[in-house]
């Protein structure tokens, strides 16, 4: 009768093990990245397209920006920022261009950006935790990633 209980517990047992893997493998999925929860590829490359646009159109970035073919420009910025929010492009900068590139715009130039840069972000979302999130992701390279653009 030992043998017989103990198969029967060791059945269950492995019953339980399987059941409550299937299922804990059902949560342990990837939370999704940045570019996902901002909206993907259309809401990204708006929001750099707008990032882009008031860039330009702001005088206290214009004189840096005003050689830049917005077309192509538009394109770097949209796939550099999709594969800084894990989008899975291929960034048209390297992170060695950005770093050297950030030194390329003074304090002021820095400040409009980053005023550019909190804009676009916010029409592309109004959630105040994925806006943080993204600051912090990508917030201290948009000099670089604009400066690359010169």
């Amino acid at each position: 009768m030992n043998r017989r209980t103990f198969a029967r517990v060791a059945g269950l047992v492995t019953i339980a093990a399987v059941l409550g893997g299937c299922s804990s493998s059902s949560l342990m999925k990837a939370a999704p990245s940045l570019y996902e929860q901002l909206g993907g590829t259309n809401a990204v490359s708006k929001m750099g397209s707008d990032l882009l646009a008031s860039s330009m159109k702001d005088p206290r970035l214009s004189g840096l920006l005003g050689k830049v073919d917005p077309s192509t420009a538009n394109a770097k910025v949209s796939d550099q920022l999709c594969a800084a929010l894990g989008g899975g492009c291929k960034p048209a900068f390297t992170d060695e261009q950005v770093t050297a590139a950030a030194d390329r715009l003074d304090p002021d130039q820095k400040k409009a950006l980053s005023e550019n840069f909190g804009s676009a972000l916010s029409s592309a979302t109004s959630n105040p935790a994925l806006r943080e999130a993204v600051t912090k992701s990508l917030g201290s390279k948009m000099g670089g990633i604009m400066g690359a653009l010169l």
